[in-house]
């Protein structure tokens, strides 16, 4: 079934180099159901961090340097899921949050902007990860993503063993490396978006992400062209 999501953000608050900005990402599927993620920005991608299952909602963000980040968020509001996979940004993953829950008063009320809405066409699951086919502004583009976090086999635990954030953060590198090694003339189609669990790539290249969605599924039956893929993206300094 098509579905429909508003989407809306809050201003941005760049770091103070200016290497990153970071805002509330607020999407609404229907009435009751929501979801308002602090996002990451940066050249080429992005990074989400904490979320609530609640539309618009306002987070207070510091700035210590362009490699540390304070987020503050309601005491009132459940208590959100805070981990590795959401408690860093940058560059495989070298910029840390530090997370606060404080009094709602203590946050500055954001302001809001709607950025569109998009309607989902199809969803199409695949060997790994789902691809997407959303309509923008009359548009079609695609979306695929994928969760390693959440496999039976997922490689995360093994990943941080390597010193590697092992959520979205390292399979944007990973992801880039597998490209790079072996059809790079598709890299300038993707726009790469991880998130703390996992990675979105988006593309109005339909067939660039089904090549993408083949060599994840190749490199998980795959250890040794997982780790070139690695290899690949720390020289490139994609990964680190």
């Amino acid at each position: 079934m098509p579905t429909d999501i508003v989407f809306e953000s809050s201003e941005s608050f760049p770091s103070p180099g200016g290497t990153y900005r970071v805002a509330v990402s607020s999407q609404t599927y229907a009435p009751n159901e929501a979801v308002s993620q602090a996002v990451v920005s940066e050249p080429g991608g992005g990074s989400g961090l904490i979320a609530f299952d609640a539309p618009r909602v306002s987070m207070g963000f510091v700035w210590n340097g362009d490699e540390e980040l304070i987020v503050r968020y309601p005491d009132d509001l459940p208590a959100p899921r805070i981990d590795a996979t959401n408690s860093s940004f940058g560059p495989g993953g070298r910029a840390r949050v530090l997370y606060e829950a404080v009094p709602r008063s203590a946050i500055r009320p954001l302001h809001w902007m709607r950025e569109g809405r998009l309607r989902t066409v199809a969803e199409e699951r695949l060997e790994r990860g789902t691809l997407l086919t959303v309509e923008i502004d009359n548009q079609l583009q695609y979306s695929y993503s994928y969760y390693d976090v959440g496999e039976p086999d997922s490689s995360s635990e093994r990943l941080r063993a390597q010193g590697l954030q092992g959520g979205g953060c390292t399979w944007e590198g990973i992801v880039y490396g597998l490209v790079a090694l072996h059809t790079s003339d598709i890299l300038e189609d993707l726009e790469l978006d991880p998130e703390g669990d996992g990675l979105c790539v988006r593309s109005t290249n339909r067939a660039a992400l089904m090549t993408v969605a083949q060599l994840v599924a190749a490199a998980k039956h795959d250890r040794t062209l997982l780790e070139t893929a690695i290899e690949r993206a720390r020289l490139d300094g994609q990964l680190e």
